[in-house]
């Protein structure tokens, strides 16, 4: 692949950087020559460092967090030496937010008060989410990253951001900004060649997106679009920026980690509270449609059977995941398969309540999904538009569809050594499923980061990232300075920067958002407060976690300068 230059219209099969790019960080190479003079630190436009930030992810912690680190690194002048800004997870959807202002780095501080007024507020709309996923049901390529745009990061940002990410082009392009790279992994390249394959990584910026290690991309005002053999074949409309704060913060990608998590948020969204989680159901769904209420045991407008088996189907693949008794559910369902139309699903039916309490949750499931092909295969003809969402909705689950994108690289003959060529359908999950951080993007070569700046909003081991990024490099072969596992011997007391760098490779800054200098002996009670998974904090531990994230800056601010010094120091010399 790294000879391939081939160019069209659309697809750009190539590992050297977009135009778009190149003109983007040319424009930005004038504010970080001037910012660095303004720093003290001398050097000419030949020997200009590209620094770049990382954000890992961690949910609306991390988006809090990077809001708080940028806003300090503005308030130590720091923030307009940076070349690119790169972010995971949670961190993306500060990310995003941030680059609808084309002047967002000069007045940041503002911004910050607005987000957080705005996550204040509540301003979500369950009828209107509920309206959105409908229409996205539309689509052949429907997906529970559909679901989860609207019913969580719609509801916890408060804001369903409907611009397009190609339209943050001048906001990336003119110079004022660094340049923005999001990132996400491919699930069955992830699931077959694992996390330390460069195959698995997907970069999304607002002028291309792709597979970098591949040398794969296209415009990304084209991704999601009909493509065969390199040609364009049904320009579809480019996905918003909504559904891409959902495509890049679905860590509930990962079925073993979090089914139990989505069955009940589709669970209490879309049924009531089926299985006893009523929750006050009937009162905050408002008037969603009844055919949505048609739950075991309730009074219903609608008796068709073909609705009520979907839900009971629906209804065993959430007890199959949350490993509950279903004896009731079967019960119902065979009374509902009972008859020549349903022969074999009912055969299937009788069989699977047999085995039922001798087997694991995916083989439960795995028994679901063979179930649902035959039941669509003797009703699918029957199942009338009203309930064919609910029959989306559960074959989403059943099979756990996330991130479904047209693949631009299907039969394209010159990318046939991509392993892609083959696949109509790509599945974009959250890259924190690999590796937490996007080390893999900033650290392709034809960007030339010679320093990292790593913001660490992880749960659990602050230093996974980093390991994790070590073994990926070593197993690829990409520079990368040797990590002395001794420094990170403390995950439950990390001090607050890490530095580790080596001739010839970049410098990396690794700082831990929790510290033993921000937090001193309360490290284990700021994790605990800002769980990954919750979906708003309190306003005064808002403030609190943006004043911790903002130290880590502070504090650091002349070892950073330092690192940047010694990096210039050693270009002149080179150069």
């Amino acid at each position: 692949m790294s000879q391939l230059r081939k160019h069209d219209k659309n697809i750009r099969l190539s590992h050297e950087l977009s135009e778009g790019e190149k003109k983007a960080t040319g424009n930005r190479k004038v504010k970080v020559l001037k910012c660095l003079k303004h720093l003290g630190i001398a050097c000419d436009e030949n020997n200009v460092p590209n620094i770049a930030v990382l954000g890992s992810g961690g949910g609306l912690r991390a988006m809090i967090a990077l809001l708080g680190t940028l806003v300090e690194m503005k308030n130590q002048g720091l923030l307009d030496a940076v070349m690119y800004l790169c972010g995971v997870s949670g961190s993306t959807w500060c990310m995003s937010l941030l680059y609808k202002d084309k002047d967002w780095t000069e007045k940041v501080q503002d911004l910050e008060e607005y987000l957080c007024n705005t996550l204040s507020t509540f301003s979500w709309s369950r009828q209107e989410a509920y309206s959105l996923v409908r229409e996205a049901a539309e689509d052949e390529l429907f997906s529970l990253t559909d679901v989860w745009a609207s019913f969580f990061v719609y509801k916890m940002l408060q804001q369903y951001d409907e611009t397009k990410l190609s339209k943050h082009e001048d906001t990336s392009t003119c110079g004022t900004n660094p340049y923005p790279i999001y990132a996400a992994v491919e699930e069955n390249k992830l699931n077959k060649e694992s996390e330390n394959s460069p195959g698995t990584w997907f970069e999304f910026t607002p002028h291309e997106s792709g597979f970098p290690g591949l040398g794969a991309f296209v415009c990304t005002k084209d991704l999601g679009s009909k493509f065969e053999n390199g040609k364009l074949k049904n320009n579809s409309e480019e996905k918003n920026v909504c559904f891409l704060q959902a495509l890049w913060g679905s860590a509930l990608g990962s079925m073993d980690e979090n089914r139990i998590f989505v069955a009940e948020l589709i669970h209490n969204t879309f049924f009531g509270g089926l299985g006893g989680k009523q929750e006050n159901a009937e009162h905050e769904a408002g008037q969603l449609p009844k055919v949505v209420m048609s739950v075991r045991g309730r009074s219903t407008d609608c008796t068709c059977a073909h609705c009520r088996g979907i839900i009971l189907l629906l209804e065993l693949q959430f007890q199959a995941s949350e490993g509950k008794d279903s004896e009731g559910v079967f019960r119902e369902l065979k009374e509902i398969l009972k008859g020549e139309k349903s022969k074999k699903a009912y055969q299937k039916c009788c069989e699977m309540s047999e085995t039922w309490g001798s087997k694991t949750w995916k083989e439960r499931m795995a028994d679901c999904a063979e179930l649902d092909r035959i039941f669509e295969t003797e009703h699918g003809g029957n199942i009338w538009s009203g309930h064919n969402f609910l029959w989306k909705i559960y074959n989403c689950v059943c099979h756990w569809k996330w991130g479904s994108i047209n693949n631009f690289l299907y039969k394209y003959r010159d990318a046939h050594s991509t392993g892609l060529a083959r696949d109509k359908v790509i599945h974009l999950i959250d890259a924190g499923l690999a590796i937490n951080s996007a080390y893999p993007l900033v650290l392709r070569p034809e960007r030339k980061v010679k320093l990292i700046l790593s913001f660490d909003f992880s749960a659990g081991d602050p230093f996974e990232t980093i390991k994790k990024t070590a073994t990926y490099c070593e197993a690829n072969q990409i520079p990368f300075p040797k990590i002395d596992k001794k420094k990170l011997k403390n995950p439950n007391n990390p001090s607050d920067c890490y530095i580790f760098k080596g001739k010839d490779v970049p410098t990396v800054m690794h700082f831990p958002l929790f510290n033993s200098m921000n937090c001193p002996g309360e490290i284990d009670n700021f994790r605990n407060k800002f769980p990954t998974f919750s979906m708003s904090y309190p306003d005064d531990d808002v403030k609190q976690l943006l004043k911790k994230a903002k130290m880590n800056v502070s504090n650091n601010k002349k070892m950073i300068l330092e690192e940047i010094q010694q990096i210039v120091s050693s270009s002149t010399k080179e150069f």
